[in-house]
């Protein structure tokens, strides 16, 4: 299987050196320098979407209105690392971010993993875990709230995941990062907590806090059924 991989960015150097990297790994390589408008159609039949943040029609407000039916992981890339920008993207539904500027190894590690982690999703067959009023499907990577589906980003739904996985353990924010993130940065280290404020925020429409924040910035999983604050 070729995967197709689509990245949309205004500087042209950076298209050649992501389509010449990531066409040497045996990936299908669409390259857009623009955007005139937002259409969904552009963003479909692809396995991973790498999008610059700073564009005249801004990346993270195209994340924002493809996210509910695009489902592949969303990459930004951005030479911006103020954590308002990075929350932001969160917000949007962005999987990950690569920091410009960037090396070809790093940027071939990153999408490799995001591709790895789907193909695992999909190989899935359990029917998940059910606690109280929730339901979490591994296979589809799915939240279900009373019979609802709640639309959970990559990143949110392996953080929701691994403490439902294990409720009677606190896991620290490193602890967190480390299993979600496994190459470094400290952009990702402090996206943790707004990730876990996303997961609750979608939640609390039906009056569910499955998180519970511990004594030193810790988090994990409510022991008993999670509702309520």
């Amino acid at each position: 299987m070729t995967y197709r991989i689509l990245a949309i960015d205004d500087d042209a150097g950076i298209l050649r050196l992501i389509k010449n990297a990531l066409t040497l790994e045996g990936f299908e390589v669409t390259v857009i320098s623009s955007l005139e408008s937002i259409d969904l159609c552009l963003f479909r039949g692809y396995d991973l979407i790498l999008l610059d943040v700073m564009m005249p029609v801004n990346g993270i407000d195209v994340c924002r209105a493809i996210r509910d039916e695009i489902k592949v992981p969303i990459l930004f890339l951005t030479a911006k690392d103020l954590e308002e920008d990075v929350m932001l993207g969160i917000g949007a539904g962005a999987d990950d971010y690569i920091k410009k500027p960037f090396s070809i190894k790093e940027l071939a590690a990153r999408v490799k993993m995001h591709l790895r982690r789907e193909e695992r999703a999909k190989g899935l067959t359990d029917d998940g875990i059910s606690i109280g009023n929730l339901v979490i499907r591994e296979k589809q990577q799915m939240l279900i709230i009373r019979g609802e589906e709640i639309r959970l980003t990559k990143r949110e739904f392996s953080i929701l995941s691994l403490l439902a996985e294990n409720p009677g353990r606190t896991y620290s924010q490193e602890e967190i990062y480390e299993r979600v993130y496994p190459l470094s940065s400290d952009t990702q280290f402090r996206s943790i907590s707004e990730y876990v404020y996303q997961i609750r925020n979608k939640c609390k429409p039906y009056d569910v806090n499955p998180i519970e924040t511990t004594w030193g910035g810790g988090y994990r999983w409510r022991k008993e059924e999670p509702s309520g604050n």
